[in-house]
């Protein structure tokens, strides 16, 4: 058996990261976005959300959604910004955001008690971001192997990537198990593909009864109901 994960939202607390990124870059703008931080943060993580479907999509390539992003929210206060002036304040957002990337509290541990066992990634994004944020959290030795769609061209849930890793694997999709914490894009795609999707639902995510998901709330709970 082979124990896929996903990265943000899953291993690494995505949102923190971003949201405290904004908050900090925000302040160096003061002058430009006076509103509150919260209301900076939603505005800041639509643009993100909405741009970065577009390069997952493989409309726009991964500099040409940050290009976007900042293009957009200067947009919205009436600046119009050069391709090199968006990627100056991108490179500035970037280091806020990297400095605040980590683990969430539960993961060292479940990884620990997971030693010994097959481990590998599929994730969604740039596969020079996403291998960088395994390495700079010193966990990068535990995947192999590591599946990440711009390497592919692929983006979950096509169940392709899936197969792509059960394959590099060298097992079967039925010997495979996925955690994420989307549950369209982690759950419904992994099994897709014939793997076990366990949708890991931190914020305590309504579904109702649909496709009944193995779920749990922490990674904690993880190596019970492997």
């Amino acid at each position: 058996m082979t124990l896929f994960f996903d990265i943000d939202g899953t291993l690494l607390d995505e949102d923190s990261a971003e949201r405290k990124a904004g908050m900090a870059f925000q302040k160096e703008h003061a002058d430009l976005f006076p509103q509150p931080s919260q209301v900076f943060a939603d505005a800041w993580r639509s643009l993100t959300e909405f741009h970065v479907q577009r390069f997952l999509k493989g409309e726009i390539s991964f500099r040409e959604q940050r290009i976007a992003r900042m293009q957009a929210l200067f947009g919205r206060v009436g600046r119009t910004l050069t391709e090199t002036e968006s990627i100056t304040l991108f490179e500035t957002y970037l280091k806020h955001y990297e400095a605040n990337w980590c683990l969430f509290g539960d993961v060292r541990e479940c990884l620990q008690i997971l030693k010994g066992k097959d481990l590998g990634i599929i994730s969604n994004g740039d596969s020079r971001q996403q291998r960088r944020k395994l390495e700079q959290l010193h966990i990068r030795e535990l995947f192999d192997p590591v599946i990440i769609s711009s390497d592919l061209n692929i983006s979950k849930p096509d169940p392709r990537i899936f197969l792509e890793a059960c394959r590099q694997a060298g097992k079967r999709p039925q010997e495979c198990i996925y955690v994420g914490d989307n549950f369209e894009v982690d759950i419904l795609g992994s099994r897709g593909a014939g793997l076990k999707g366990i949708w890991l639902n931190r914020i305590g995510e309504n579904r109702g009864s649909r496709s009944h998901p193995d779920m749990i709330r922490s990674l904690t709970e993880l190596p019970n109901v492997i």
